[in-house]
């Protein structure tokens, strides 16, 4: 008898897995795609630093980047936990752990960005400070590659059929792709920024392939 154990745990706890992997997607898919409708803009007028300071003054800041906070601890929670399924490939196992360790530096990359709004007075004369050269570093770099890892979850995921499948694909390598180019470019042009809307499909993403988990047998 004790050796049918095993096989009468494993399916009950990928279901649990499951189950925590698809609520963090989802919540993390909705409040992604809230925190960029809601993020401030700029005028396009002056400097990247001057553009900069008038998006971190506006009221709709804090609520915006709080929610998108949010939603990169529920990716990076819920990778994680993607990561623990015992059904995975030994390589996907690998791959989701790093990417869930990607997670959680966009997270604290994140948090830094929230929180330099209160450094916002030291950007009134439009001239580089410590907080304006953290805020190139930590979207030019941080944001690029968790939008990357998001991309080879999306297709590796997708082609395998651990998260998503083909369909959810190719809302994750869009997006995943429109956002990177967006944020790599940032401190230096305006160029890619209408991208960033189109960088909301990671959201759409997620909450597709956290739905599929959910209701996956």
């Amino acid at each position: 008898m004790s050796t049918s154990a095993p096989d009468m745990t494993r399916p009950s706890t990928i279901w649990r897995l499951n189950r925590v992997s698809g609520v963090c997607l989802v919540l993390g898919g909705i409040a992604f795609i809230a925190g960029g409708a809601t993020h401030p803009g700029d005028s396009g007028e002056g400097n990247k630093v001057q553009q900069l300071h008038e998006m971190l003054v506006q009221p709709s800041w804090y609520p915006s980047h709080t929610l998108l906070l949010l939603s990169m601890g529920l990716f990076a929670a819920g990778i994680f936990a993607i990561s623990r399924r015992d059904d995975l490939g030994e390589r996907m196992a690998r791959a989701t752990k790093v990417v869930a360790g990607v997670g959680v530096l966009a997270t604290v990359g994140m948090t830094a960005h929230l929180f330099s709004a209160l450094e916002a007075d030291s950007l009134v004369a439009g001239r580089p400070t410590t907080v304006s050269t953290l805020q190139t570093w930590n979207e030019t770099i941080v944001d690029t590659l968790w939008a990357l890892s998001i991309v080879f979850l999306a297709v590796a995921g997708g082609i395998t059929r651990t998260v998503g499948n083909r369909i959810t694909l190719t809302l994750g390598l869009v997006g995943g792709l429109a956002f990177a180019l967006a944020s790599v470019t940032i401190a230096f042009t305006d160029r890619f920024d209408p991208l960033f809307p189109v960088g909301s499909l990671i959201g759409v993403w997620a909450a597709a392939a956290g739905v599929m988990a959910l209701t996956r047998r």
